[in-house]
């Protein structure tokens, strides 16, 4: 048995990954390195078009074979290597050991099948039962997810949004994961939908003691939800910590118009402060710091030289030129 730092439950490192497209190159994910400790939940968060569902998508070996160039770098999961292990041991690490929730149910369901038999589907795959047991285990995880019994046959186009999304939540929880990977799991849905299944997801993982992480835009949802923040822009880590740090203590001038941006019911303000102008086109990034043609505190050196992630304390790291001169 592989024994591991359960503080390093997922360590992922210098994680790079580049797409084509016609004649550009696209630089989806750029030197992405974070640790996952057992039991705990990361939240990646960022603009759309970040990177983050690319580092999911790495993390699992899911790219798509048509458009990825290149994806590099060394994913450890329970002290092994998967990012390099063969297709084979790694199908059986996807979906029994590491699971994934997609950000679009619609997409994630096969509609010519119920949703009984989707989600019985792989643990036949995985854990060896037979078509009975399976079908029986996947009626208990429907209920679990608070869907009735008695619509196991029904197909996705049967289901509502909120309860498509919950069908998924359940597949991808059906083999008891270890790690779950949830990708925007409440973007489509209404604020009500959205608080249960939230809820749904936490005690889940409590319950099963499941290492989590969650890509989202929603600094709320963080807060409710995650142990530790990974800020990503233009494929990149710019500013990490635990919840605290991030939080109390953000450094980064994007962190900072992340926060700008959410109505606070305490101030009196006309208006919220969004971040100016839009991500830069990862076919083509900026020289130096990649944030600096929107940042408000851009120097000529930020327009030059690409910053390096610096630790400040604690588990708090920033990648920012401007902090780093600070702290000499």
């Amino acid at each position: 048995m592989t024994t591991y730092d359960e503080s390093k439950f997922l360590s992922v490192k210098d994680l790079n990954v580049t797409y084509k497209s016609g004649e550009d190159i696209v630089y989806a994910v750029n030197g992405v390195s974070f640790d996952l400790a057992k039991g705990s939940t990361l939240g990646l968060v960022g603009e759309t078009g970040a990177g983050k569902t690319t580092i999911a998508k790495a993390i699992l070996r899911i790219l798509p074979d048509h458009s990825t160039r290149s994806c590099t770098g060394s994913v450890i999961f329970k002290g092994q290597e998967i990012s390099s292990i063969k297709n084979e041991e790694m199908q059986k690490i996807r979906g029994a050991e590491i699971s994934m929730v997609f950000q679009d149910p619609m997409t994630a369901l096969n509609p010519t099948m119920t949703v009984v038999d989707q989600i019985a589907e792989g643990l036949i795959i995985h854990q060896g039962m037979t078509k009975e047991q399976g079908r029986e285990a996947a009626i208990k995880m429907l209920e679990t997810v608070g869907i009735s019994g008695d619509r196991a046959d029904e197909y996705p186009h049967q289901f509502s949004g909120g309860m498509k999304q919950r069908v998924v939540i359940a597949m991808a929880l059906a083999c008891n994961p270890e790690l779950l990977i949830a990708d925007e799991p409440t973007t489509a849905l209404d604020v009500t939908i959205q608080a249960q299944v939230l809820e749904l997801i936490n005690e889940l993982k409590v319950k099963q003691n499941t290492a989590m992480i969650l890509i989202t835009h929603d600094l709320g949802i963080v807060a409710e939800t995650c142990d530790n923040v990974a800020v990503v822009y233009a494929g990149e880590v710019v500013e990490m910590g635990n919840l605290e740090e991030i939080y109390d203590n953000p450094k980064h001038p994007y962190t900072h118009g992340l926060f700008g941006a959410i109505p606070d019911i305490s101030k009196d303000v006309e208006r919220l402060s969004p971040v100016d102008g839009l991500p830069p086109d990862p076919s083509a990034l900026p020289k130096g710091c990649y944030f600096s043609p929107r940042c408000p505190r851009a120097t000529e050196e930020c327009h030059s030289r690409h910053p390096e992630l610096i630790h400040l304390e604690g588990s708090h790291f920033v990648r920012c030129i401007e902090v780093e001169k600070e702290g000499k």
